[in-house]
């Protein structure tokens, strides 16, 4: 079974996925792209790499077939035909504290909260037509998130889509 777990940069994927990865297999979707050729050109603005999502997606459907479940950890994960999407989301204001510790341009910051706010990941997983689910991890630990994306494995309609709302926070930002 292969697994999204996807979300705006700064919500906590990889420090979950981190977690899970002493119990499952997790593959950082940032590291297999470079490690497979999968990057394209640099956006000097963005001051990221693009991927081509098209040659991610076949190059991970060997791992469709395993009875295993697999982790797919990073926000781009979701365009990869998966058997369920979680979808982690987490207060802008917290986002934006994370993104600044990491030395993220005040542009990309905004970007990201933005997307957030503006509910981009999740619709791009709805759309899909991939079963998602939608947890908001602001106020928890780590190991709590973590146990509830293995309960959303078992029950993804646990944890439907659209719970969470930031629009509140637009005026804030923008």
């Amino acid at each position: 079974m292969l697994i999204a777990i996807t979300g705006t940069p700064g919500v906590g994927k990889s420090t979950v996925a981190n977690l899970l990865s002493t119990k499952y297999k997790v593959i950082d979707i940032n590291s297999y792209a470079k490690r497979n050729g999968l990057l394209e050109e640099f956006d000097v603005e963005l001051g990221s790499y693009n991927v081509d999502t098209n040659k991610l997606n076949d190059s991970l459907k060997y791992k469709t077939k395993s009875r295993e479940v697999v982790f797919l950890d990073g926000h781009l994960s979701h365009f990869v035909n998966c058997d369920i999407i979680i979808v982690l989301r987490c207060d802008p204001n917290t986002i934006y504290k994370r993104l600044k510790q990491r030395g993220y341009s005040l542009r990309k910051i905004q970007d990201n909260i933005q997307s957030e706010i503006l509910d981009i990941i999740l619709s791009e997983s709805v759309s899909s037509g991939t079963i998602t689910s939608e947890i908001n991890c602001t106020n928890l630990t780590p190991p709590e998130t973590a146990r509830i994306i293995e309960k959303a494995i078992k029950n993804p309609s646990l944890f439907p889509p659209g719970s969470v709302d930031w629009s509140n926070e637009i005026d804030k930002w923008f």
